[in-house]
Protein backbone atom coordinates (compact mmCIF):
# COMPACT_ATOMS: atom_id res chain seq x y z
CA UNK A 1 0.00 0.00 0.00
CA UNK A 2 1.00 3.51 -1.12
CA UNK A 3 0.88 6.21 1.51
CA UNK A 4 -0.31 9.62 0.93
CA UNK A 5 3.30 11.27 1.02
CA UNK A 6 4.62 8.79 -1.32
CA UNK A 7 1.79 9.94 -4.00
CA UNK A 8 2.70 13.31 -3.59
CA UNK A 9 6.63 12.12 -3.73
CA UNK A 10 5.78 10.61 -7.01
CA UNK A 11 3.54 13.48 -7.64
CA UNK A 12 6.17 15.67 -8.28
CA UNK A 13 8.87 13.26 -9.29
CA UNK A 14 7.10 12.64 -12.13
CA UNK A 15 6.55 16.33 -13.06
CA UNK A 16 10.34 17.11 -11.73
CA UNK A 17 11.19 18.39 -15.29
CA UNK A 18 8.17 21.25 -15.65
CA UNK A 19 8.79 22.15 -11.69
CA UNK A 20 12.32 22.52 -12.59
CA UNK A 21 12.13 24.56 -15.77
CA UNK A 22 9.10 26.17 -15.96
CA UNK A 23 9.17 28.43 -12.64
CA UNK A 24 11.98 30.69 -13.81
CA UNK A 25 10.18 31.57 -17.02
CA UNK A 26 6.86 31.97 -15.27
CA UNK A 27 8.81 34.69 -13.18
CA UNK A 28 10.37 36.18 -15.78
CA UNK A 29 7.29 36.71 -17.17
CA UNK A 30 5.38 38.32 -14.19
CA UNK A 31 8.34 40.91 -14.02
CA UNK A 32 8.40 41.43 -17.77
CA UNK A 33 4.76 41.88 -17.83
CA UNK A 34 5.02 44.28 -14.67
CA UNK A 35 7.07 46.26 -16.74
CA UNK A 36 4.98 45.97 -19.37
CA UNK A 37 1.63 47.20 -17.08
CA UNK A 38 4.30 50.04 -15.84
CA UNK A 39 4.45 50.98 -19.47
CA UNK A 40 0.58 50.96 -20.13
CA UNK A 41 0.05 53.14 -16.84
CA UNK A 42 2.40 55.84 -18.71
CA UNK A 43 -0.06 55.50 -21.67
CA UNK A 44 -2.90 57.36 -20.29
CA UNK A 45 -2.54 60.73 -21.93
CA UNK A 46 -2.35 59.04 -25.62
CA UNK A 47 -4.49 56.40 -24.79
CA UNK A 48 -7.18 59.39 -24.23
CA UNK A 49 -5.90 61.54 -27.16
CA UNK A 50 -6.71 58.45 -29.40
CA UNK A 51 -10.06 57.35 -28.41
CA UNK A 52 -10.42 53.40 -29.17
CA UNK A 53 -6.92 52.59 -29.07
CA UNK A 54 -6.99 50.70 -25.66
CA UNK A 55 -8.96 48.58 -27.70
CA UNK A 56 -5.85 47.28 -29.80
CA UNK A 57 -4.03 46.21 -26.94
CA UNK A 58 -5.71 43.04 -25.75
CA UNK A 59 -5.68 41.81 -29.48
CA UNK A 60 -2.05 43.00 -30.48
CA UNK A 61 -0.69 41.17 -27.49
CA UNK A 62 -2.38 38.35 -27.76
CA UNK A 63 -1.97 37.85 -31.76
CA UNK A 64 1.86 38.00 -31.00
CA UNK A 65 1.76 35.57 -28.29
CA UNK A 66 -0.41 33.64 -30.62
CA UNK A 67 1.80 33.62 -33.27
CA UNK A 68 4.73 33.05 -31.49
CA UNK A 69 3.91 30.28 -28.90
CA UNK A 70 2.34 28.21 -31.68
CA UNK A 71 5.88 28.49 -33.92
CA UNK A 72 7.63 27.50 -30.70
CA UNK A 73 5.01 24.48 -30.09
CA UNK A 74 5.39 23.83 -33.26
CA UNK A 75 9.42 23.65 -32.81
CA UNK A 76 9.21 21.57 -29.57
CA UNK A 77 6.92 19.23 -31.40
CA UNK A 78 9.46 18.85 -34.20
CA UNK A 79 12.18 18.00 -31.30
CA UNK A 80 9.56 15.45 -29.92
CA UNK A 81 9.66 13.77 -33.70
CA UNK A 82 13.50 14.07 -33.99
CA UNK A 83 12.63 16.46 -36.75
CA UNK A 84 14.03 19.76 -35.75
CA UNK A 85 17.62 21.17 -37.59
CA UNK A 86 19.22 24.22 -36.38
CA UNK A 87 19.64 25.67 -39.44
CA UNK A 88 17.34 28.39 -41.27
CA UNK A 89 18.15 26.65 -44.58
CA UNK A 90 15.88 27.21 -47.00
CA UNK A 91 12.95 24.40 -46.87
CA UNK A 92 14.24 23.44 -43.84
CA UNK A 93 11.79 23.23 -40.50
CA UNK A 94 13.00 26.60 -38.63
CA UNK A 95 13.10 28.79 -42.75
CA UNK A 96 9.29 27.19 -43.32
CA UNK A 97 8.14 28.07 -39.67
CA UNK A 98 9.79 31.58 -39.52
CA UNK A 99 8.78 32.52 -43.03
CA UNK A 100 4.97 31.28 -42.13
CA UNK A 101 5.09 33.41 -38.85
CA UNK A 102 5.65 36.56 -40.70
CA UNK A 103 3.64 36.25 -43.08
CA UNK A 104 0.59 35.83 -40.53
CA UNK A 105 2.25 38.57 -38.57
CA UNK A 106 1.56 41.05 -41.35
CA UNK A 107 -1.74 39.78 -42.64
CA UNK A 108 -3.24 39.40 -39.42
CA UNK A 109 -1.70 43.04 -37.80
CA UNK A 110 -3.80 44.69 -41.11
CA UNK A 111 -7.03 42.63 -39.95
CA UNK A 112 -6.69 43.65 -36.33
CA UNK A 113 -6.11 47.19 -37.55
CA UNK A 114 -9.78 46.79 -39.01
CA UNK A 115 -11.50 44.97 -36.64
CA UNK A 116 -10.51 47.58 -33.70
CA UNK A 117 -11.67 50.22 -36.32
CA UNK A 118 -15.29 48.59 -36.41
CA UNK A 119 -15.03 48.60 -32.85
CA UNK A 120 -14.36 51.70 -31.88
CA UNK A 121 -16.39 53.83 -34.26
CA UNK A 122 -19.75 53.26 -32.08
CA UNK A 123 -17.73 53.63 -29.04
CA UNK A 124 -16.25 56.80 -30.32
CA UNK A 125 -16.67 60.44 -28.58
CA UNK A 126 -19.60 62.27 -29.81
CA UNK A 127 -17.63 65.07 -32.03
CA UNK A 128 -15.95 62.32 -33.72
CA UNK A 129 -12.33 62.74 -33.08
CA UNK A 130 -11.64 59.23 -33.49
CA UNK A 131 -8.45 57.44 -34.89
CA UNK A 132 -8.50 57.15 -38.67
CA UNK A 133 -9.12 53.78 -40.59
CA UNK A 134 -5.78 54.08 -42.24
CA UNK A 135 -4.55 55.46 -38.31
CA UNK A 136 -5.72 52.13 -36.96
CA UNK A 137 -4.18 50.09 -39.12
CA UNK A 138 -0.45 51.82 -39.59
CA UNK A 139 -0.13 51.72 -35.69
CA UNK A 140 -1.39 48.04 -35.80
CA UNK A 141 1.08 47.21 -38.79
CA UNK A 142 4.33 49.00 -37.54
CA UNK A 143 3.69 48.17 -34.08
CA UNK A 144 3.54 44.33 -35.27
CA UNK A 145 6.30 44.27 -37.64
CA UNK A 146 8.77 45.64 -34.68
CA UNK A 147 8.02 43.31 -32.23
CA UNK A 148 7.44 40.64 -34.52
CA UNK A 149 10.87 40.46 -35.57
CA UNK A 150 12.58 40.62 -32.43
CA UNK A 151 9.93 38.01 -30.98
CA UNK A 152 10.98 35.73 -33.80
CA UNK A 153 14.96 36.46 -33.37
CA UNK A 154 13.74 35.40 -29.50
CA UNK A 155 12.15 32.56 -30.27
CA UNK A 156 14.67 30.75 -32.90
CA UNK A 157 17.57 31.55 -30.04
CA UNK A 158 15.23 29.67 -27.47
CA UNK A 159 14.71 26.75 -30.09
CA UNK A 160 18.25 26.60 -31.29
CA UNK A 161 19.66 26.70 -27.25
CA UNK A 162 17.24 24.70 -26.24
CA UNK A 163 17.55 21.60 -29.07
CA UNK A 164 21.63 22.17 -28.04
CA UNK A 165 20.91 21.60 -24.24
CA UNK A 166 18.19 18.91 -24.27
CA UNK A 167 16.02 21.11 -22.83
CA UNK A 168 11.78 20.61 -23.46
CA UNK A 169 10.55 23.47 -25.13
CA UNK A 170 6.97 23.08 -23.38
CA UNK A 171 7.88 23.48 -20.35
CA UNK A 172 9.24 26.99 -21.17
CA UNK A 173 8.87 28.68 -24.16
CA UNK A 174 5.58 29.46 -23.72
CA UNK A 175 5.68 31.81 -20.78
CA UNK A 176 9.59 33.23 -22.60
CA UNK A 177 7.55 34.39 -25.63
CA UNK A 178 4.44 35.69 -23.91
CA UNK A 179 6.25 38.03 -21.62
CA UNK A 180 8.81 39.31 -24.47
CA UNK A 181 5.53 39.46 -26.09
CA UNK A 182 4.11 42.06 -23.47
CA UNK A 183 7.38 43.91 -22.54
CA UNK A 184 8.01 44.98 -26.52
CA UNK A 185 4.56 45.05 -27.75
CA UNK A 186 3.29 47.63 -25.22
CA UNK A 187 6.27 50.10 -26.56
CA UNK A 188 6.13 48.65 -29.97
CA UNK A 189 2.56 50.22 -29.77
CA UNK A 190 3.05 53.73 -28.41
CA UNK A 191 5.88 54.33 -30.38
CA UNK A 192 3.30 53.36 -33.65
CA UNK A 193 0.80 55.73 -31.90
CA UNK A 194 3.21 58.67 -31.17
CA UNK A 195 3.80 58.56 -34.65
CA UNK A 196 0.38 58.43 -36.55
CA UNK A 197 -0.42 60.99 -33.98
CA UNK A 198 1.80 63.53 -35.25
CA UNK A 199 1.15 62.75 -39.22
CA UNK A 200 -2.44 62.94 -38.40
CA UNK A 201 -2.12 66.39 -36.49
CA UNK A 202 0.60 67.38 -39.72
CA UNK A 203 -2.40 66.23 -42.17
CA UNK A 204 -5.09 68.02 -40.34
CA UNK A 205 -3.38 71.13 -41.08
CA UNK A 206 -3.03 71.02 -44.48
CA UNK A 207 -5.67 71.25 -46.61
CA UNK A 208 -6.39 68.56 -48.81
CA UNK A 209 -9.34 69.68 -51.27
CA UNK A 210 -11.04 66.21 -50.92
CA UNK A 211 -7.33 64.42 -51.03
CA UNK A 212 -6.97 63.20 -47.63
CA UNK A 213 -6.42 59.74 -49.03
CA UNK A 214 -2.91 61.39 -50.36
CA UNK A 215 -2.16 62.05 -46.73
CA UNK A 216 0.85 60.11 -45.65
CA UNK A 217 -0.88 57.98 -43.40
CA UNK A 218 -3.00 56.98 -45.80
CA UNK A 219 -0.85 56.08 -48.75
CA UNK A 220 1.75 53.80 -46.25
CA UNK A 221 -1.48 51.90 -44.60
CA UNK A 222 -2.49 50.98 -48.34
CA UNK A 223 1.04 49.70 -49.20
CA UNK A 224 0.67 47.79 -45.77
CA UNK A 225 -2.68 46.15 -46.96
CA UNK A 226 -1.28 45.64 -50.28
CA UNK A 227 1.39 43.77 -49.17
CA UNK A 228 -0.46 42.08 -46.54
CA UNK A 229 -2.63 40.70 -49.30
CA UNK A 230 0.39 39.72 -51.05
CA UNK A 231 2.11 37.88 -48.86
CA UNK A 232 -1.32 35.72 -48.02
CA UNK A 233 -1.51 35.35 -51.94
CA UNK A 234 2.02 34.12 -52.42
CA UNK A 235 1.97 31.88 -49.13
CA UNK A 236 -1.26 30.09 -49.72
CA UNK A 237 -0.10 29.28 -53.15
CA UNK A 238 3.33 27.98 -51.94
CA UNK A 239 4.12 24.72 -52.90
CA UNK A 240 5.79 24.20 -49.42
CA UNK A 241 2.76 21.98 -48.13
CA UNK A 242 4.59 22.62 -44.36
CA UNK A 243 4.17 26.20 -44.86
CA UNK A 244 0.94 26.31 -46.70
CA UNK A 245 -0.72 24.25 -44.02
CA UNK A 246 0.36 26.38 -41.48
CA UNK A 247 -0.93 29.23 -43.03
CA UNK A 248 -4.53 27.70 -44.49
CA UNK A 249 -5.22 26.15 -40.46
CA UNK A 250 -3.70 29.20 -38.64
CA UNK A 251 -5.46 32.33 -40.42
CA UNK A 252 -8.98 31.54 -39.99
CA UNK A 253 -8.31 30.29 -36.27
CA UNK A 254 -6.34 34.01 -35.75
CA UNK A 255 -9.21 35.64 -37.30
CA UNK A 256 -11.26 34.50 -34.68
CA UNK A 257 -8.71 35.05 -32.15
CA UNK A 258 -8.53 38.64 -33.31
CA UNK A 259 -12.45 38.75 -32.58
CA UNK A 260 -12.51 37.49 -29.29
CA UNK A 261 -9.78 39.76 -28.12
CA UNK A 262 -11.55 42.43 -29.51
CA UNK A 263 -13.93 42.10 -27.21
CA UNK A 264 -11.41 42.47 -24.42
CA UNK A 265 -10.41 45.69 -25.74
CA UNK A 266 -13.49 46.93 -26.01
CA UNK A 267 -14.36 45.78 -22.17
CA UNK A 268 -11.51 48.03 -20.99
CA UNK A 269 -12.21 51.19 -23.38
CA UNK A 270 -15.71 50.38 -21.41
CA UNK A 271 -14.10 50.81 -18.20
CA UNK A 272 -11.26 53.23 -19.51
CA UNK A 273 -12.35 56.28 -16.65
CA UNK A 274 -12.36 53.80 -13.87
CA UNK A 275 -9.22 52.42 -14.61
CA UNK A 276 -7.16 55.69 -15.38
CA UNK A 277 -8.65 56.95 -11.80
CA UNK A 278 -6.61 53.68 -10.08
CA UNK A 279 -3.52 53.58 -12.31
CA UNK A 280 -2.66 50.07 -10.36
CA UNK A 281 -4.92 48.54 -11.86
CA UNK A 282 -3.37 49.40 -15.40
CA UNK A 283 -0.21 47.78 -13.88
CA UNK A 284 -1.79 44.80 -12.96
CA UNK A 285 -2.71 44.13 -16.15
CA UNK A 286 -0.32 42.74 -18.41
CA UNK A 287 1.11 40.20 -15.97
CA UNK A 288 -1.87 38.70 -15.06
CA UNK A 289 -3.34 38.51 -18.85
CA UNK A 290 1.03 37.36 -19.25
CA UNK A 291 0.69 34.55 -16.48
CA UNK A 292 -2.61 33.28 -17.33
CA UNK A 293 -1.37 33.34 -21.35
CA UNK A 294 1.79 31.54 -20.22
CA UNK A 295 -0.06 28.86 -18.12
CA UNK A 296 -2.13 28.45 -20.94
CA UNK A 297 0.55 28.45 -23.36
CA UNK A 298 2.40 25.28 -21.20
CA UNK A 299 -0.37 23.69 -20.46
CA UNK A 300 -1.87 23.51 -24.32
CA UNK A 301 2.00 22.69 -25.35
CA UNK A 302 2.22 19.87 -23.32
CA UNK A 303 -1.00 18.46 -24.22
CA UNK A 304 -0.80 19.03 -27.93
CA UNK A 305 2.68 17.03 -27.55
CA UNK A 306 0.85 14.27 -25.78
CA UNK A 307 -1.89 13.68 -28.38
CA UNK A 308 1.16 13.67 -30.58
CA UNK A 309 2.65 11.21 -29.22
CA UNK A 310 0.06 9.11 -28.13
CA UNK A 311 0.21 9.35 -24.10
CA UNK A 312 -2.97 10.58 -24.45
CA UNK A 313 -6.01 9.70 -25.82
CA UNK A 314 -8.78 12.30 -26.91
CA UNK A 315 -11.61 10.89 -24.47
CA UNK A 316 -14.75 13.17 -23.28
CA UNK A 317 -13.42 13.20 -19.90
CA UNK A 318 -9.64 13.86 -18.80
CA UNK A 319 -7.82 10.55 -17.76
CA UNK A 320 -5.36 10.95 -14.59
CA UNK A 321 -2.66 12.17 -16.43
CA UNK A 322 -4.00 15.06 -17.61
CA UNK A 323 -6.18 15.89 -14.11
CA UNK A 324 -2.70 15.55 -12.85
CA UNK A 325 -1.65 18.62 -15.32
CA UNK A 326 -4.80 20.25 -13.87
CA UNK A 327 -3.13 20.02 -10.38
CA UNK A 328 0.15 21.39 -11.73
CA UNK A 329 -1.17 24.62 -13.40
CA UNK A 330 -3.32 25.30 -10.26
CA UNK A 331 -0.22 24.75 -7.74
CA UNK A 332 1.63 27.40 -10.25
CA UNK A 333 -1.06 29.93 -10.63
CA UNK A 334 -1.91 30.03 -6.76
CA UNK A 335 2.17 31.28 -6.22
CA UNK A 336 2.22 33.19 -9.59
CA UNK A 337 -0.84 35.38 -9.04
CA UNK A 338 0.16 35.70 -5.07
CA UNK A 339 3.02 37.33 -6.92
CA UNK A 340 1.77 39.69 -9.13
CA UNK A 341 -0.60 41.04 -7.00
CA UNK A 342 1.97 41.84 -4.67
CA UNK A 343 4.55 43.26 -7.35
CA UNK A 344 1.85 45.19 -8.85
CA UNK A 345 1.17 46.89 -5.26
CA UNK A 346 5.30 47.91 -4.93
CA UNK A 347 5.48 49.06 -7.68
CA UNK A 348 2.16 51.11 -7.78
CA UNK A 349 3.56 52.46 -3.92
CA UNK A 350 7.01 53.44 -5.53
CA UNK A 351 5.42 55.30 -8.45
CA UNK A 352 2.84 56.61 -6.05
CA UNK A 353 -0.05 55.95 -8.01
CA UNK A 354 -3.47 55.40 -6.28
CA UNK A 355 -3.65 51.49 -5.22
CA UNK A 356 -6.23 49.65 -3.27
CA UNK A 357 -4.57 48.14 -0.24
CA UNK A 358 -2.09 45.43 -0.17
CA UNK A 359 -4.33 42.37 1.22
CA UNK A 360 -6.66 43.50 -1.49
CA UNK A 361 -4.74 43.78 -4.56
CA UNK A 362 -3.50 39.93 -3.57
CA UNK A 363 -7.68 39.00 -3.16
CA UNK A 364 -7.67 40.64 -6.58
CA UNK A 365 -5.01 39.04 -8.74
CA UNK A 366 -5.37 35.26 -6.56
CA UNK A 367 -9.25 35.19 -7.19
CA UNK A 368 -9.32 36.35 -10.84
CA UNK A 369 -6.02 34.29 -11.20
CA UNK A 370 -8.13 31.10 -10.38
CA UNK A 371 -11.01 31.93 -11.77
CA UNK A 372 -9.00 32.13 -15.18
CA UNK A 373 -6.65 29.35 -14.53
CA UNK A 374 -10.34 26.66 -13.99
CA UNK A 375 -11.61 27.84 -17.76
CA UNK A 376 -7.96 27.55 -19.30
CA UNK A 377 -7.47 23.61 -17.72
CA UNK A 378 -10.87 23.21 -19.18
CA UNK A 379 -10.76 24.71 -22.39
CA UNK A 380 -6.93 23.65 -22.94
CA UNK A 381 -7.66 20.18 -23.06
CA UNK A 382 -11.09 20.52 -24.95
CA UNK A 383 -9.88 22.58 -27.82
CA UNK A 384 -6.75 20.17 -27.92
CA UNK A 385 -9.07 16.71 -28.69
CA UNK A 386 -11.32 18.77 -31.11
CA UNK A 387 -8.58 19.97 -33.16
CA UNK A 388 -7.31 16.41 -32.67
CA UNK A 389 -10.35 14.76 -33.62
CA UNK A 390 -11.07 16.63 -37.15
CA UNK A 391 -7.12 16.00 -38.21
CA UNK A 392 -5.91 19.84 -37.16
CA UNK A 393 -2.64 20.44 -35.70
CA UNK A 394 -2.80 21.50 -31.75
CA UNK A 395 0.15 23.50 -32.37
CA UNK A 396 -1.30 25.87 -34.87
CA UNK A 397 -5.12 25.60 -33.49
CA UNK A 398 -5.15 25.01 -29.96
CA UNK A 399 -2.49 27.73 -27.92
CA UNK A 400 -3.82 30.50 -30.52
CA UNK A 401 -7.84 30.08 -29.27
CA UNK A 402 -6.97 29.42 -25.67
CA UNK A 403 -4.61 32.85 -25.43
CA UNK A 404 -7.64 34.81 -27.15
CA UNK A 405 -10.13 33.26 -24.50
CA UNK A 406 -7.57 33.66 -21.98
CA UNK A 407 -7.26 37.48 -22.51
CA UNK A 408 -11.12 38.00 -22.66
CA UNK A 409 -11.78 35.37 -19.43
CA UNK A 410 -8.78 37.03 -18.13
CA UNK A 411 -10.21 40.77 -18.11
CA UNK A 412 -13.61 39.56 -17.13
CA UNK A 413 -12.18 37.60 -14.30
CA UNK A 414 -9.90 40.77 -12.82
CA UNK A 415 -12.87 42.92 -13.42
CA UNK A 416 -15.12 40.46 -11.49
CA UNK A 417 -13.12 40.10 -8.44
CA UNK A 418 -12.24 43.84 -8.84
CA UNK A 419 -16.10 44.10 -8.48
CA UNK A 420 -16.30 41.56 -5.69
CA UNK A 421 -13.79 43.33 -3.87
CA UNK A 422 -13.46 46.69 -4.06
Amino acid sequence: MRTPLSHVSSFFHDFSDLFRQAPLSLLFCSFTGLLAGIGLSFMTGLLQALPGLIILIPPAIGMRGNIYSALVSRLGTSMHFGLYSPSLKRGGILFQNASASLVLTLVLSVILGFLVKMAAYPLGPPNGEYLSLHGFVLISVVAGLISGLVLLAIALLVSIIGYHRGWDLDNMSSPIITSAGDVITIPALFLAALMVLKLERLANSCCWGGWEWLSPVSLVSVFFIAAALLAAFKGLRSKDRALHRILIESIPMLFICGLIDTLAGVTLDIRLEHLIALPAMFIIIPPFLGESNALGGILSSRLSSMLHIGTVEPKSLPDRLVSANFLVIYLLALFLFLFVGGTAYAASIHLQFATPAFSKMLAIALLGGLFCTTFLNLASYYIAILSFRFGLDPDNDTIPLITCLTDVVGVFSLLFAMYLIL
